[in-house]
């Protein structure tokens, strides 16, 4: 019996799993595959995104750029690497300029730092390989990149520290509600 049961132990169910083991209650990850980390979170980008293409005031906008802000102590804690390349969005033309200027407009309502629309002569000088082509761009500061699996089996293994139980290759069969419960069956 579980006070709470995380399906999946990839990126998000680990990361969860490790916020809710540094509180009280029985804690569970239940995971098809053999191992954390193997199945959609495997074809993970690394991206730490900064927030500006959210829909402005929306809850994945707020989670993200808090997200962001979070990740530095989340993977110094874990001992995950992270880099803080920062990020372009490039324009080649004056209705791809429009788009960046609504990106920075969303972006500042999502309250994402430092963002800043640069030329495109300021972009090749951080990125040389950049087409010459390119005539402007959103420079995101706080955008960077970490190791998904690194990320996932260091949550993994500090929520297993603190208790949590972790199952691996059990694919959950079915789940039924109960009055005060879920019942699940694992395979």
């Amino acid at each position: 019996m579980y006070d709470v049961l995380v399906i999946g132990g990839g990126v998000i169910g680990c990361a969860i799993a490790r916020e809710l083991s540094r509180r009280s209650g029985r804690i569970c990850v239940v995971e098809r595959n053999e191992d954390v980390c193997t199945g959609t979170s495997k074809a993970n980008s690394a991206i730490v995104h900064a927030g500006y293409d959210c829909p402005a005031g929306t809850l994945m906008a707020k989670l993200n750029v808090r997200g962001n802000a979070l990740f530095s102590q989340w993977c110094e804690h874990l001992d995950v690497p992270l880099m803080r390349t920062g990020s372009l969005v490039v324009a080649f033309s004056p209705e791809e300029e429009e788009t960046l200027r609504d990106l920075l407009a969303r972006g500042q309502k999502n309250g994402v730092p430092d963002l800043a629309l640069i030329s495109g002569e300021e972009a090749r000088k951080m990125e040389p390989r950049l087409s010459e082509a390119v005539t402007q761009a959103l420079y995101a500061p706080t955008a960077g990149i970490t190791c998904p699996f690194e990320f996932a089996i260091a949550c993994a293994e500090n929520a297993v520290a603190n208790g949590v139980e972790l199952l691996l290759g059990r694919p959950v069969k079915w789940i039924v509600s109960e009055p005060n419960s879920m019942v699940l069956r694992c395979g």
